[in-house]
């Protein structure tokens, strides 16, 4: 067990000595300074931590300038640049938040005098003649106009509550944006492969094993004409359809994301494969509705499913790499059926894996 440990930490450590030469040796033919932040930002990219970043980094042109990169850090590394948006929001909040304290302190201060007067002058009307209307009448008015003085600091006070209320609602809302940004694909508006691994933890850390929920991975084989950077405009078009074809052809209950490789990633609460196969038949027609087909140029949509479900999966990793080994038999096989993945027993019994088509 102890070689076996040290096997795979000097394994790790190479790992990480190839990538750190592969970071710095990325920057050298870019010809960008190697500062730290443009370190950790082609760190990000080298790795594949940050699709989106990758993606962005990609479209920029030749030569690479300093702005362009300044652009990219100050987006996704914001702790090199001053305050994080969260160290800005918890500030902002802070201070949103005395503003309301000073409002409401005021606003029963208010209240307070207000009550103390009204008792002094209900007081005095008990204490005079009931014979002596002009002094009862007299101190009736007074009572009016503290009450109208009063109504109107009501007023003042719930409108600067409101409004404050309302920018610590502003607030929270952009925090909640930036933290979607992080785990959704910009372009067609679904998950990320960073949101997609963040639902894989949530599914299996929650107290019970996550049973009848199925990962269904599709290939869309049609996107590899668009790979070239003169048709990044196309394919951000396509892509924008994509998602929302996808996001249509899904329950709101199951869970969808753009993986770039494969392309599309859907986590559905049932496993049964009839099912499956009729939502793969839906999302193929909904794909093939993203392209233009009145375009002669326009190739056709290929579309291939590789399924698994948690049954056989005891672990996150598990469940997408039997999703992918199906997919690789129905990538290879000329077939629109989805394939599944199944270790051929029930109850979670693990025997040898075997790959059939539904």
């Amino acid at each position: 067990m102890a070689l076996v440990n040290a096997t795979s930490k000097q394994l790790a450590l190479q790992n990480r000595r190839e990538l750190f030469y592969t970071v710095f040796a990325t920057l050298n033919r870019l010809e960008i300074d190697a500062s730290p932040v443009n370190y950790e930002l082609m760190y990000e990219i080298v790795s594949g931590n940050n699709p989106d970043l990758r993606e962005k980094f990609a479209r920029l042109g030749k030569p690479i300038s300093e702005d362009d990169l300044e652009t990219l850090a100050r987006t996704y590394l914001p702790h090199h640049f001053g305050k994080s948006i969260h160290d800005q929001s918890a500030d902002r909040l802070q201070s949103e938040l005395s503003t309301l304290k000073e409002s409401l302190l005021s606003g029963q201060n208010s209240l307070s005098n207000y009550t103390n007067m009204l008792g002094q002058a209900t007081g005095k009307i008990s204490s005079v003649d009931p014979r002596d209307m002009n002094t009862i009448q007299s101190e009736l008015q007074a009572i009016r106009q503290m009450t109208e003085v009063q109504r109107s600091a009501n007023t003042q006070i719930l409108e600067r509550v409101s409004s404050q209320m309302s920018a610590v609602a502003a607030i929270t809302s952009d925090v909640d944006a930036f933290e979607r940004t992080k785990f959704t694909h910009l372009v067609t508006n679904l998950a990320n492969r960073r949101g997609f691994n963040k639902k894989l933890a949530e599914l299996y850390g929650g107290e019970h094993y996550p049973d009848g929920v199925s990962l269904l991975l599709c290939n869309l084989l049609v996107l590899e004409p668009f790979e070239g950077k003169e048709l990044i405009k196309v394919k951000e078009a396509i892509l924008e359809r994509l998602g929302f074809a996808v996001t249509r052809a899904v329950q709101a209950t199951d869970f969808a994301a753009w993986l770039e490789r494969p392309q599309i990633g859907i986590l559905v609460w049932m496993t049964a494969e009839a099912e499956i196969q009729k939502m793969a038949d839906h999302l193929r027609k909904s794909c093939l509705a993203a392209f233009d087909s009145r375009q002669a140029k326009m190739p056709a949509v290929v579309a291939r499913f590789g399924c698994s479900t948690t049954y056989d999966a005891s672990t996150a990793s598990e469940l997408v790499g039997h999703a992918e080994k199906a997919l690789q038999t129905a990538t290879d096989t000329p077939s629109d059926k989805v394939v599944f993945f199944s270790t051929g027993g029930g109850g979670g019994a693990r025997k040898d894996w075997m790959l059939y088509r539904g």
